[in-house]
């Protein structure tokens, strides 16, 4: 594993500057949707959840357009290096990096069922079957999508340019973690471990494949089963908050980067997936 020293500052500066313009342009699409579209009452309406899909079609619309500008204009360099690989084999890393988080947490819920802390359906099978569908891709287009596309895409390589190792994934992790933070105005320090742990894995998972899309599928399999648990009232956990933390975030976010480190990515996963993973490889 590299653990070459960070770059001088005034190698940092430009690379800072053409990452400010990419995070700016979704930091604001975002907090206009916050603007406008205060909490709702009833977070699991459908109308609330098409409104947060027919927003989130715009989020990522404004997220990957800047990505390609900053990347093929200001950059010079082709689509692929920002980890934007094609959808055609792309979609079978988004379903690992799915089933990476999904298969640890549903194990963790079946422990903690068993030791008293059951994870208990509150509504009718077709109204959650609806929700989880609606809030599934409300969580792709509005968060997923464009979080990882800028983040774990273009500032990861535009970080890996003058940062080698780990320093890269590391820098990137706090950025992410400062946005976060800046968009939801909250610095609670259980919050802000936890964006920078989300931020780690997802570098991490982007370096291992060169592509955005296995930390696409992890984080949209994350954040909506985070928020039917933490937020929605179609399921109802016995623990409470500190059980819930265990099974959606630390054992999955440990089991996936256990298991990427020993075993590596399926090779029937990453058939027709090529990417240089140069700049931004942590090893």
């Amino acid at each position: 594993m590299t653990t070459s020293s960070p770059a001088p500052p005034h190698r940092l500066v430009p690379v800072a500057g053409r990452v400010a313009l990419v995070v700016l342009p979704l930091g604001a699409a975002l907090t206009t949707m916050t603007v406008l579209l205060p909490a709702p009452q009833d977070p699991s309406d459908p109308i609330t959840l098409i409104t947060r899909i027919a927003a989130g079609v715009v989020i990522s619309a404004v997220a990957l357009t800047t990505v390609l500008l900053a990347i093929t204009r200001v950059d010079g360099s082709p689509v692929r290096d920002a980890g934007l690989t094609s959808l055609r084999t792309g979609w079978r890393l988004a379903v690992w990096g799915a089933l990476t988080w999904a298969v640890p947490a549903a194990a963790t819920f079946v422990v903690l069922a068993l030791l008293g802390m059951p994870l208990t359906v509150t509504v009718p099978g077709g109204e959650l079957l609806r929700t989880v569908l609606l809030l599934l891709l409300a969580v792709l287009l509005t968060e997923a999508l464009p979080e990882e596309a800028v983040f774990r895409g273009y500032v990861t390589t535009a970080l890996g340019a003058v940062l080698q190792g780990w320093w890269g994934t590391i820098v990137q992790a706090g950025s992410f973690t400062v946005f976060a933070a800046l968009l939801r105005q909250s610095w609670n320090p259980v919050d802000l471990s936890l964006f920078l742990a989300m931020g780690v894995v997802l570098g991490y998972l982007r370096s291992a494949t060169g592509s955005v899309w296995m930390p696409i599928g992890f984080h949209t399999a994350f954040q909506t089963g985070s928020q039917l648990v933490l937020t929605h009232e179609a399921l109802h956990l016995v623990g409470g908050s500190g059980a819930a933390v265990l099974a959606l975030g630390a054992v999955p976010f440990t089991v996936a980067a256990v298991l990427v480190s020993t075993t590596g990515i399926p090779s029937v996963v990453t058939s027709g997936v090529r990417s240089g993973r140069g700049r931004s490889s942590t090893g």
